[in-house]
């Protein structure tokens, strides 16, 4: 089910972890990806969290890397019967297995006429907001194939609305640790557990094709993380219409409790507007465009973003920590940091060009897990002593923004 609407929050959020009849929301609102996340941090699994695809598969791979329960385990039992078709997928399918697939409804009712934040860019409008549909997924082979829609209807409003909402369609292949796939997907990039400076689901998916990797768990060097992806921004705009829009992301975890990332999202071309190369594309070192009064050159607007998340394991270290059900203890304390860049400039060092970060903001949080519960304290300054962050790109005057709503922090 999906979260009722809500009001707009300033920069405190105190929220249930995990509990089984949470509602329906983005990746982070998801009660089976904020289990398997409390599994890996309980267990010290090492779960690349802060990449942005949160598909039931990958929460399924996630369970995979958990050994055998020695005893009952109720959050892991319930995990793992919510997420079989998942696990049967991940695992891999025997030659005479067949598919398996799920289809589930989904549906909510708000009351007020609200805009919240991630929330995939359904504004609900009306005084009374009714939302019935179903998710669908399907699993043959190593392809991934989910769709999730609903019908909604806002009444109250100056006038009632009624349409249908697509919230994924999205079609992938993945296999050993290599995944593929283009389509419409919430997504959430960074250590941030409500908001992120880079990618969230506060706008509606645009399309999107992307290819990641990740390396496999146990290796003496840790886990690494890479995705390359690009797509374009659908719908009426004020600047330029149809862009481009890429993103970049690489994670390092050298131990499962210590997560460093660096992200990179860019606007590009559009109906009109000629194309970088593929250089500037993937490494800006000259991001900006001058003496080209008539704005004819090809150009980018840039946001890049470093991030660490370090996980503190209380319960383990003293064997204190709560049960699953219940608090009886600290269980961990997790801290995240995420330093972005509205701008990229280019400078140089001994005539070698370089992107160099520009309009900083830092987003910044701390939770505390005890049992199933979670106290999650989370906040962003976005305004440093000399640039302000800004959406006044000389092209894109719009910035990362789909149906007016920014696409990362709200």
């Amino acid at each position: 089910m999906r979260r009722p609407s809500r009001a707009l929050l300033p920069t405190l959020v105190c929220a249930l972890a995990w509990a089984p009849a949470a509602a329906r929301g983005g990746p982070r609102d998801d009660p089976w990806a904020r289990g398997v996340e409390r599994l890996c941090r309980l267990e010290g699994l090492p779960c690349v969290l802060g990449a942005s695809d949160h598909s039931r598969l990958r929460q399924a791979e996630r369970l995979l890397l958990r050994p055998e329960a020695d005893g009952p385990d109720a959050l892991g039992e319930a995990l793992g019967e919510d997420l079989a078709p998942e696990l049967v997928a991940a695992r891999g399918l025997a030659p005479w297995m067949p598919p398996p697939w799920r289809v589930e409804p989904v549906g909510g009712v708000a009351a007020g006429n609200l805009v919240p934040d991630y929330h995939g860019g359904d504004e609900e409008p009306g005084l009374l907001s009714l939302r019935a549909g179903a998710e669908g997924r399907a699993y043959p082979g190593p392809v991934e194939l989910s769709l999730a829609a609903e019908g909604r209807v806002d009444v109250g409003g100056m006038p009632a609305a009624a349409g249908l909402g697509v919230r994924e369609a999205w079609a992938g292949v993945a296999w050993k640790g290599l995944v593929a796939g283009f389509g419409l997907r919430d997504r959430h990039v960074g250590p941030g557990h409500r908001g992120s400076l880079m990618l969230t689901d506060n706008a509606a998916p645009t399309p999107l094709g992307t290819i990641s990797g990740t390396s496999a768990a146990g290796q003496r060097f840790g886990r690494v993380h890479g995705e390359l992806g690009m797509g374009w921004i659908p719908g009426p705009r004020r600047d330029v219409v149809r862009p481009g829009w890429l993103l970049m992301d690489l994670r390092y975890l050298p131990v499962p409790e210590v997560e460093i990332g660096a992200t990179r999202v860019g606007i590009f071309g559009g109906q009109g507007r000629p194309m970088p190369s593929v250089g500037q594309l993937l490494l800006p070192t000259d991001p900006h465009v001058y003496d080209d009064p008539d704005r004819v050159e090809p150009d980018q607007d840039e946001m890049a973003a470093l991030d660490a998340r370090l996980t503190l394991p209380v319960g383990r270290w003293t064997g204190r920590g709560s049960r699953r059900d219940a608090v009886t203890g600290l269980d961990f304390v997790e801290l995240w940091w995420q330093y972005g860049a509205e701008d990229i400039i280019g400078l140089e060092v001994g005539g070698v060009p370089y992107p160099s970060l520009a309009g900083v903001a830092n987003l910044y949080g701390v939770e505390l897990g005890a049992g199933p519960l979670g106290l999650s304290f989370e906040g962003a300054r976005i305004l440093d002593d000399y640039f302000r962050w800004y959406t006044g790109h000389r092209v894109y005057h719009d910035g990362f923004t789909h149906l007016g709503r920014v696409m990362a922090h709200a």
